[in-house]
């Protein structure tokens, strides 16, 4: 079995929904399943003979992640690529030009084509641009998709989840990375449909996670870890762990735009001694400390698709504390302590509860004793079992109607 996956970003750079494709791609080969990934160029990127580097644009200084703005030329490029190569089944991966190209390759070839929902456009734009640019660039990509594809009639857009609807509304099968972000798409048109499936945790880092023996009396010991930008709350996690006024410690990993503001924030609230910053660690060294922690913290709210840190913490039987009920909802119960308020003050109760119970010896690590679900092995042989059925069902010929 060989599959294209279509990406709107190089999955060496950094990124979520990088780290997932990535995964998905070592368990699939694992299982004998071929991927080739068409994908723009980051400076990230090392030699890998199963991506293809579409023809792309660095829009930034810092050259992490390119933009492809000729679909034609990509077109091209991708049209090279695909004839010495025979593929079942297309897996697009993305919104963009990544959605134009795989659309494409699946009608001219009549393959199976599934999309795999990972990013709230609306909130990520609305964050990253403000809404009125946000209406423009969306409004602009509906016309370029429109245009290579030949579609006559196409929408308006004033919102992401309408520029989806249209983007992907032939596709055939539509995957969401949880249960909430599923009932979302439904919700707001983008399909009627939606599977869930998850992404998971590397079961090779897994089995080399120990855990460290509990000390009696030691600090209770939290963990943040993200990138620092607005909507991750690393500001408003500060001001409440200082607010909580407990003697734990707060060790904080990742890197962004409010590094700076979060680290003259702790010196300000005085808590240097027990709030660390320790930059970007290994996904396999992220792993141990998520273990070694008494609770990993995740807590933004309406952002994440999945919450992948939060399913992380859980594979290494650690409770969280979070601040979104849907993401609350996904995880085992009792597994978390959720700050249902979005305030500083009612995230401050929170921690200050947790490291109660923490301290008296409930650390809620038994609701996380079965944590095969979460396993990268496990969910692959789904997927592969979603190729397969799609594959089937793509080489039978309909029943002709009566």
């Amino acid at each position: 079995m060989h599959i294209a996956l279509f990406m709107d970003q190089h999955p060496h750079s950094l990124g979520g929904l990088q780290t997932s494709v990535m995964l998905q791609k070592k368990y699939l080969n694992r299982n004998g399943v071929q991927v080739t990934i068409f994908a723009p160029k980051s400076k990230r990127a090392t030699y890998d003979k199963d991506i293809k580097v579409i023809p792309s644009s660095y829009p930034s200084i810092g050259r992490e992640y390119s933009v492809v703005w000729s679909l034609r030329k990509a077109a091209k490029f991708c049209q090279s690529q695909y004839e010495s190569q025979n593929y079942d089944l297309v897996h697009l991966q993305g919104d963009f030009a990544a959605a134009s190209l795989a659309i494409e390759l699946a009608r001219s070839r009549n393959l199976p084509l599934v999309y795999t929902a990972h990013t709230n456009i609306d909130v990520m734009a609305n964050k990253l641009i403000g809404k009125p640019l946000k209406i423009i660039f969306l409004r602009f990509f509906t016309w370029q998709h429109a245009h290579f594809l030949k579609i006559a009639n196409y929408p308006k857009v004033f919102t992401a989840f309408e520029y989806m609807a249209f983007i992907h509304r032939n596709m055939e099968k539509v995957i969401a990375p949880s249960s909430h972000f599923a009932k979302m798409l439904k919700e707001k048109g983008v399909a009627t449909e939606v599977d869930v499936m998850i992404t998971g945790v590397d079961d090779d880092l897994l089995a080399d996670v120990t855990r460290t023996a509990t000390i009696p009396q030691k600090p209770v010991r939290f963990v943040w870890a993200g990138r620092m930008q607005p909507e991750k709350r690393i500001l408003q996690t500060i001001e409440a762990f200082a607010k909580a006024k407990t003697n734990a410690t707060l060790d904080i990993y990742g890197f962004g735009p409010l590094e700076r503001a979060a680290k003259n924030l702790v010196r300000a609230r005085l808590l240097s001694k027990r709030v660390k910053f320790h930059g970007k660690l290994p996904h396999r060294e992220i792993l141990q400390v998520f273990a070694n922690a008494d609770a990993v913290m995740q807590t933004s709210i309406g952002f994440e698709t999945q919450g992948l840190t939060v399913y992380e913490a859980a594979a290494t039987r650690t409770p969280t504390i979070l601040c979104d009920s849907k993401i609350s909802a996904e995880l085992p119960e009792g597994s978390n302590w959720l700050d249902e308020t979005g305030t500083i003050k009612g995230l401050a109760k929170t921690i200050k509860k947790a490291n109660k119970e923490i301290s008296e010896g409930a650390t809620r690590r038994e609701t996380l004793s079965d944590n095969r679900w979460l396993s990268q092995s496990e969910i692959s042989k789904k997927t592969i079992a979603l190729y397969k059925q799609m594959i089937d069902e793509k080489a039978t010929p309909a029943s002709p109607r009566i």
